[in-house]
């Protein structure tokens, strides 16, 4: 199109469908289901926004609006998760003990200790001083 001959005003925009702020929260909970069932990079992430005609900023903003949205929620989760396995790995070790099944049981005390933070090595002193001598054959 020539210059002169285009019609005063802005420039028309994309014909992509615009989101409502329920498609927007839609589109955002489905993206974190894909991106964490399917395991998707960021250019794969891309590439589905594209072909499902989301345009290329709005599909970086919902890249970083979904992995914000999956680290608060698996900060808040964490504590529910711990105490999930602790409640599993004491119900084993009772079974274990009621089996007779000593071997076993100390195996899940392990990883309750570990899961606890309870076997953590002992800090290193890190501030050992030392002497180092090159001897470089001309000596």
């Amino acid at each position: 199109m020539d210059i002169n001959t285009r019609k005063p005003g802005r420039p028309k925009g994309s014909g992509n469908k615009k989101f409502t702020k329920i498609d927007t929260e839609m589109w955002i909970k489905n993206s974190i289901v894909k991106i964490m069932s399917e395991h998707l990079s960021w250019k794969q992430y891309k590439e589905y926004c594209h072909k499902n005609n989301v345009s290329q900023s709005m599909s970086n903003h919902y890249w970083k609006t979904c992995w914000e949205t999956i680290r608060e929620k698996y900060e808040l989760d964490k504590t529910k998760q711990i105490t999930k396995h602790l409640l599993k790995y004491w119900e084993i070790h009772d079974d274990a003990i009621d089996k007779g099944d000593l071997t076993n049981a100390r195996q899940t005390l392990d990883a309750i200790a570990k899961l606890m933070g309870l076997n953590e090595p002992d800090r290193l002193d890190m501030n050992a001083s030392g002497e180092i001598n090159f001897k470089f054959g001309d000596e």
